[in-house]
């Protein structure tokens, strides 16, 4: 079971999240998607039965509730989103690398903040 605890979501719309192993990190096919409204300052979104890995971790809040983050057009997020081990890229998002998490055995909890 990993629980990721996620800061500075604004009240309104809806916090999605994804953990995505290496395979999967770039395109979303095949991530573990949840979605969860964003009713405080903290959200948190469980999953269960997440075998044994690493895993990347993303998630945006989307406060409109269109199903995507919105960006300027210079692709800059316009919503607040985050990744795991609050890992930021230099020009665009981090690699899956800087945003994985190791899951073991028993329940995992990782907290991360949002940007923007």
């Amino acid at each position: 079971t990993v629980e990721v605890e996620l800061h500075r979501s604004e009240a309104g719309g809806v916090v999605r999240v994804a953990l995505c192993d290496a395979a999967s990190f770039e395109s979303d096919e095949g991530c573990i998607l949840r979605e969860v409204e964003a009713n405080g300052p903290m959200v948190n979104v469980v999953f269960h039965g997440v075998p044994e890995g690493e895993y990347a971790i993303k998630a945006f809040h989307d406060v409109n509730a269109n199903g995507e983050l919105d960006t300027n057009w210079m692709g800059i997020p316009r919503e607040p989103y985050a990744f795991g081990n609050d890992a930021m890229g230099t020009f665009g998002p981090p690699g899956f690398d800087q945003a994985k998490v190791v899951v073991g055995p028993g329940r995992q909890q990782v907290r991360i903040r949002t940007r923007g």
